[in-house]
């Protein structure tokens, strides 16, 4: 989007639009604001963004659990840092780029730290594991985990490759927000602000209720196979499952939150979304498919996924999408049409009124022409010539009086 805007005006007369100069400053991003495809999808990320932090403060306050002050406050001067580069670039010291980066971090840095305490204060509800069922889902679709898993452990080189990938999807994530903030590409920026909170709130809120324990637990892989591969891998989050699960007074602390969801793949999402986000840029686009491909693999043998979690996740990225859409497509409308929106004009031909619009300037106005039944046309100061005939002399009269003389140009067409 331009920080400088052109003030322009609709000439019923000539059938086009004249610029009559360049508008910047508040006034440019005020009708930059009014036109932005991306607004409303920025107002509903903040909304999800609140929606979490309320979901978990309710959580904390009626489950068993403490929390860290000293990561609390640290984390509230962090976002009122984002909100406030947000704000003041915004409004008061117009700059697009830092404007929208500043809050598209602050977005995410609510979403993603209030997911983590959803998934995290979650588990002291001890709601049953699926992980029986997502086993099951496993055979029917006729995979066998175990064996896949033994084949990875099997090949190690693979397996060191796959870790890496599977660890620089957040990396991805950040350093697309500052790409697209740094592009002005704001609408696909906002819009994967609000996929990547969407879907990592509701998967987190799933696994309040359904949780589950993960394939490598569930079971039970022999210690070779795990020596053989990546320290950690599909057991990483059983720590924090199991303190927090079971612990008597488990402390929260906003410095160290880890997500524990199995079902749906919160990190099929992740990779859905960064390709997605990343259309247009021609080769990065590439690079970010190949690379994400081995995302999708890793989350079996890094992540301790079922298969059945990636195509859930994959169906609750559709759905965020679809949501991003549906939200972008009416703001979309009012941008193509602009700031020219209308109202009807008065059965005389009178001149139509335009949202947003501003006198061109001290001593323009409109005539009518006497010799096309009334349609309106723009005057403009290099218009002299005078009317001859006795119609437009009275009408030259009455338009003088109704008026100061310093505010009429008067034009016409000699018969």
């Amino acid at each position: 989007m331009p920080e400088e805007l052109w003030d322009a005006r609709w000439t019923r007369s000539a059938g086009s639009i004249e610029t009559w100069g360049p508008v910047t400053g508040k006034a440019a991003i005020g009708r930059l604001g009014s036109r932005a495809p991306h607004a409303l999808t920025q107002r509903c990320s903040w909304l999800v963004a609140g929606l979490a932090t309320a979901f978990a403060a309710s959580l904390m306050s009626t489950l068993t659990v403490a929390i860290d002050r000293g990561s609390v406050e640290t984390s509230v001067l962090s976002l009122l840092f984002l909100v406030a580069i947000h704000l003041v670039y915004g409004k008061w010291r117009p700059a697009p780029v830092l404007s929208n980066l500043g809050g598209a971090v602050a977005v995410l840095f609510v979403s993603i730290g209030m997911a983590g305490i959803i998934s995290l204060v979650g588990l002291r509800h001890n709601a049953a594991f699926i992980d029986e069922t997502l086993a099951r889902a496993d055979q029917y679709l006729g995979f066998d985990t175990p064996s896949m898993i033994a084949w990875f452990a099997d090949h190690p080189v693979c397996s060191e490759l796959l870790k890496l990938a599977y660890a620089s999807s957040f990396v991805q994530l950040f350093g697309l927000v500052v790409l697209l903030s740094l592009l002005r590409r704001f609408d696909k920026l906002w819009e994967l602000v609000f996929v990547c909170s969407f879907t990592i709130v509701a998967s987190t809120t799933f696994s309040v209720f359904w949780p589950a324990i993960g394939a490598f637990a569930h079971y039970g892989y022999a210690a070779g196979i795990l020596e053989r591969l990546p320290i950690g891998a599909g057991l990483y989050h059983l720590p924090k499952l199991e303190y927090f699960r079971n612990a008597a007074l488990p402390v929260v602390s906003f410095a160290n939150l880890h997500g524990v969801v199995t079902f749906p793949s919160f990190h099929c999402c992740l990779a859905l979304m960064t390709v997605f986000a990343a259309t247009g840029t021609r080769w990065l686009f590439w690079a970010l498919v190949a690379l994400n491909v081995l995302v999708l693999v890793s989350a079996l043998p890094i992540g301790g996924h079922y298969v059945i979690d990636l195509p859930a996740g994959a169906l609750l990225w559709l759905a965020a999408t679809a949501a991003a859409a549906m939200l972008n497509k009416p703001e979309s409308a009012r941008a193509s049409f602009g700031d020219f929106q209308s109202v009807s004009a008065p059965a005389s031909g009178g001149r139509r009124a335009f949202r947003n619009e501003k006198p061109r300037r001290e001593g323009r106005g409109l005539r009518s022409n006497p010799r096309t039944s009334g349609e309106p046309i723009v005057e403009t100061e290099a218009s002299h010539e005078s009317c001859t005939d006795d119609d437009g002399i009275r009408r030259r009269q009455n338009d003088a009086a109704a008026s100061e003389p310093d505010q009429l140009i008067s034009a016409g067409h000699s018969l």
